[in-house]
């Protein structure tokens, strides 16, 4: 019986521990630090707003599918170095992360069972002079123990 407590304690310490968002160790494969394996199915989530954007505006996109409760969203170019910068639309439920640059991630915040997330809209400003294609590649955690690393995906050129 107290192995079972030690064990539930541990589970529910490392699912609040990122309640507050993506851990800075995630930033450069996007996956999360739970400790559970990933799925490998497709996703039921998916990014969905305009193929291209001018490189001098910034662009709307939205997450969204099944409920969710975290997730990570980066833009990367051919190289795969991450590019550009996020803006947040939904203060309450998310925040930017600095990866490799200033606000050049987007992550969950106060994330909770009782109140998941069926999509979160965001905006991303592509880096001056750019041009070409960018991929946003998004994690996304159903719960603790169910997540896609990376698996969410959505082209857009940057013209």
């Amino acid at each position: 019986m107290f192995r079972l407590l030690v064990v539930a304690a541990c589970l529910a310490i490392s699912v609040y521990a990122y309640s507050e968002g993506a851990p800075k160790a995630a930033c450069r494969d996007l996956t999360p630090q739970h400790g559970a394996k990933l799925q490998t199915d497709k996703p039921p989530y998916s990014i969905t707003g305009p193929p291209h954007v001018r490189g001098d505006e910034k662009l709307t996109l939205t997450l969204g599918g099944e409920e969710f409760l975290g997730f990570m969203i980066q833009a990367r170019d051919g190289q795969n170095r991450v590019v550009g910068h996020f803006q947040v639309v939904d203060p309450k439920h998310s925040q930017t992360l600095e990866c490799s640059a200033k606000d050049d991630t987007l992550t969950h915040l106060k994330a909770t069972k009782g109140s998941p997330l069926t999509s979160i809209s965001f905006d991303w400003i592509p880096p001056a002079g750019y041009k070409g294609n960018v991929k946003f590649m998004a994690t996304v955690v159903q719960t603790g123990f169910v997540y896609w690393v990376g698996r969410v995906t959505k082209d857009v050129d940057v013209e």
